[in-house]
């Protein structure tokens, strides 16, 4: 089954933790999804090497991950084109503004989708939304 990817940034209210444990920042280690929430991400994909995914949200026709990382933003978009191309997915171009970043992809002839890092709300920290959606569903939708 194919899948497209879509990244797209998210705000720390919405994860389970901040990446950073400065003192009396508010900011705590990130809460890790559990292993099964994990399997229901596309298969050989593994985020582990860009940060923590924190929640994974397994919907009819998409998945959805959140996490955070504190690899800087430049590193990140490496990583990020590094996971997915070990699952199958090929980078189609990227741009990074200092602040966020897109890093756009494709799987066979399909248009797989992006990536959108957002800094986040604890220092040195940058967010993350990962949504992958079947062909099939968003074909079938039109």
């Amino acid at each position: 089954m194919a899948v497209a990817v879509v990244l797209t940034g998210v705000t720390a209210g919405g994860l389970a933790g901040c990446s950073g444990d400065e003192a009396g920042s508010g900011c705590t280690a990130p809460v890790p999804a559990d292993a099964a929430a994990l399997a229901s991400l596309p298969q050989g994909l593994d985020l582990s090497r860009l940060g923590t995914v924190t929640e994974v949200v397994d919907q009819p026709g998409s998945v959805v991950a959140r996490g955070v990382t504190k690899e800087p933003l430049e590193r990140s978009t490496v990583l990020i084109q590094d996971a997915l191309v070990a699952a199958g997915y090929e980078p189609g171009g990227m741009d990074n503004e200092g602040f966020e970043a897109e890093v756009f992809f494709t799987k066979g002839s399909y248009a797989a989708g992006q990536a959108v890092l957002r800094r986040g709300t604890c220092e040195g920290q940058w967010t993350f939304e990962l949504t992958t959606v079947d062909p099939a569903a968003a074909t079938s939708s039109r």
